[in-house]
């Protein structure tokens, strides 16, 4: 007889997800290295922020579900040393390149929640689940990102970031409630920061249909009808 597998909870959605994602990222990885590359980067790196922003507030969710009494209030409180939820640079590419540093800060955000609830969680428990593939997703959406970086601009580091990275020491001070806390701020950020950057990415998305080398001079600040013989002259 056939055995049916009946996802339950969000996390466990998510987790199957992962998996899925796991197999099939690397295939289409493989197929953007024809055609209009820097487009297929795009496409797939649009949908998987998109399914992200949803297993997100899922897994936010299964998080608060989790902490047991009074956990709703938990979220209310502020957290400090938290990457932003907003986006910032001044062009398309500036933006990326704080995209791509703000997702490397939150797989460190998130794996110290993980950390933090196997204390706290059973094992195998939903939660725990959906925390490991939300890490595994950041950093498949961030190699998206430093692919599409690379060749938009290949001469300019993916890492310079002025957002305040993560404070290892700040864990060892935290006490039980305060990890709560922590966890919960950590994941309702998490989830605004990907809802903005999918809406980055479609935005970017109108402006590149095949990035070619008009897309990229314009991605780059430089207004391709103003090239004239090797010359850049100035839009003002």
């Amino acid at each position: 007889m056939a055995v049916q597998l009946e996802w339950r909870s969000p996390a466990l959605a998510l987790l199957s997800v992962v998996m899925v994602l796991t197999s099939v990222l690397p295939l289409m990885a493989e197929g953007c290295r024809t055609g209009a590359e820097c487009s297929c980067i795009l496409h797939r790196s649009t949908r998987l922020s998109r399914l992200m922003t949803k297993q997100a507030e899922d897994l936010l969710t299964t998080y608060i579900a989790s902490q047991g009494d009074f956990s709703d209030l938990f979220c209310k409180l502020p957290v400090n040393d938290i990457p932003r939820a907003e986006i910032s640079g001044r062009g398309s590419l500036e933006r990326l390149r704080n995209v791509h540093a703000t997702l490397g800060q939150f797989q460190q955000h998130i794996a110290m929640v993980t950390e933090e609830q196997r204390n706290l969680q059973a094992p195998g428990s939903p939660l725990l689940a959906g925390l490991e593939g939300a890490q595994a997703q950041v950093t498949n959406l961030a190699a998206s990102v430093a692919a599409l970086l690379q060749i938009l601009h290949p001469n300019i580091p993916t890492e310079a970031d002025g957002s305040r990275p993560y404070d290892p020491a700040l864990a060892a001070a935290r006490n039980v409630f305060q990890q709560k806390i922590y966890g919960c701020a950590v994941l309702s950020r998490h989830r605004d920061f990907l809802s903005n950057v999918q809406q980055e990415l479609k935005d970017l998305k109108v402006k590149v249909q095949e990035c070619g080398s008009r897309t990229v001079r314009s991605l780059r600040g430089i207004d391709p009808r103003r090239v004239r013989r090797g010359v850049v002259t100035s839009g003002h």
